[in-house]
């Protein structure tokens, strides 16, 4: 269902929004302190009529359309708001013009936010019979409004990514909000390609001021026009004064709807560590969730493997992780882990997480080799319910963000090779970076 909202502009909005935005936001995203109301639940992107918040009701008029998402409170008397897909009217239209036409429901034109659905409606009528040269605008802006998710085999992929990405969040101490404000990526004719990543249809809110990560930027696969690769990258901080800052980097092979899986790559630029998880999805057989090991399965095993070994060379003469570098203890000192979770619809305005269980990959490996791992037609497989023990999302997020988990001492160079893996023909297709900078060294360390 569409929803309507009303928005009387602050002065910053009247002096910006007209303005023509920096060409790196694409549907011209904004964001502003506007005064705190309680929207009308659930919180999703709104089509959005600006007024000029003239403080006399008889005087003001709408001068603007677009799309608005309400973000959470950010004081007390403040909360952010979203806007793009600005569109400031020829001849503003006065809102008392619209209060025969729009019936009963004209007593919402003097309130503000998020409309209830019958004011909605009536409200976007009465526009489009005062303004019948506006109707392309705001078919234009319904059809993008109006998108269903993604289901199948691109929707179970963009769940994962999704997942990634809010595990990325939470890992550097950071709100998930930013995915409830997600919308499946417009072209000029309408949805784009299938293999889009999930950031691409995230608000571009944020511009690269630092010049050093314009470089690190350019030099991530994708970003130097390789061909058959589609990106999408995003950078968050905690909060403007917050040293904190995530480098979200989101990479599909062109043919991603038929990607085998996601890899998500954690690195801590302070702490020269790395940690990568492949995600597993689980099938439903009866009553149980089921994860079956084929011949992919067991190549990215290997792939794993691998990357452990070059990433400890104790491995390569131990078979086992060594054992630690003082004064910089780790729980697991090589990258590679897996998350199990149970194959999930996408969901768009939500934030949550999927349930999961985080397995280090020598735990995914015995599970596979133990007697009840063989299926009762052959096969390899790990039902849920047989593994005892394993990390849950909160215990993950918070040992990767203390910094117990992943290597040492390893380059930019090694990320870049990684991430060119996972997008092989020998990798899943889908890959989820995050580029964790502070100047705060990880973990709950003492304070001499």
């Amino acid at each position: 269902m569409l929803a309507v909202a009303l928005v009387h502009s602050t002065a910053l909005m009247l002096e910006r929004l007209p303005e023509r935005p920096p060409a790196w936001l694409t549907r011209g995203e904004r964001t502003f302190a506007y005064p705190h109301h309680e929207w009308r639940k659930p919180r999703v992107w709104c089509l959005a009529f600006f007024t000029d918040r003239h403080p006399r009701f008889e005087q003001r008029s709408i001068i603007g359309v677009g799309t608005v998402f309400p973000g959470r409170r950010s004081g007390t008397y403040e909360r952010a708001l979203i806007a793009r897909d600005f569109t400031a009217l020829e001849r503003p239209l006065r809102l008392v013009d619209l209060e025969t036409p729009m019936g009963a429901s004209r007593r919402f034109l003097k309130d503000d936010g998020h409309m209830p659905p019958a004011a909605g409606r009536n409200l976007l009528s009465a526009v489009r019979n005062l303004r019948p040269e506006l109707s392309e605008l705001l078919d234009g802006l319904e059809a993008g409004l109006g998108a269903n998710a993604p289901t199948g085999e691109v929707g179970e992929r963009l769940s994962l990514e999704k997942d990634a990405v809010g595990t990325l969040l939470e890992a550097t101490g950071m709100d998930r909000d930013p995915l409830e404000a997600w919308q499946p990526p417009l072209g000029e004719d309408g949805p784009r390609s299938r293999s889009v990543p999930f950031l691409e249809g995230l608000p571009s809110l944020r511009q690269i001021e630092d010049q050093q990560i314009v470089h690190d930027y350019m030099r991530f696969p994708g970003m130097d026009g390789e061909d058959a690769v589609q990106v999408g990258w995003r950078i968050y901080r905690r909060s403007t004064e917050s040293s904190h800052r995530l480098f979200v980097f989101n990479a599909n092979r062109t043919q991603a709807e038929a990607a085998m899986g996601v890899d998500m790559i954690y690195v801590n630029e302070h702490a020269h560590s790395v940690a990568m998880v492949q995600y597993k999805r689980m099938r439903q057989s009866g009553r149980n969730w089921v994860y079956w090991h084929d011949g992919t399965g067991e190549r990215e095993l290997k792939r794993m493997e691998a990357v452990d070994a070059e990433c400890d060379p104790a491995w390569n003469e131990t078979g086992r992780p060594s054992a630690g570098t003082p004064g910089d203890p780790r729980l697991v000192t090589t990258p590679s882990m897996v998350k199990l979770c149970r194959t999930t619809p996408f969901m768009m305005n939500s934030a949550a997480l999927i349930p999961g269980m985080y397995l280090t990959r020598e735990h995914f490996s015995e599970l596979l080799q133990r007697p009840e791992a063989t299926g009762p037609s052959g096969g390899t497989r790990i039902v849920e319910h047989s593994i005892p023990r394993y990390l849950n999302n909160t215990t993950f997020t918070t040992l990767l963000r203390d910094g117990w988990l992943g290597t040492r001492g390893t380059s930019s160079d090694y990320v870049i090779e990684l991430i060119r893996r996972s997008l092989s023909s020998e990798g899943p297709g889908s890959v989820v970076v995050g580029i964790h900078r502070s100047e705060v060294p990880p973990g709950n360390r003492r304070v001499n």
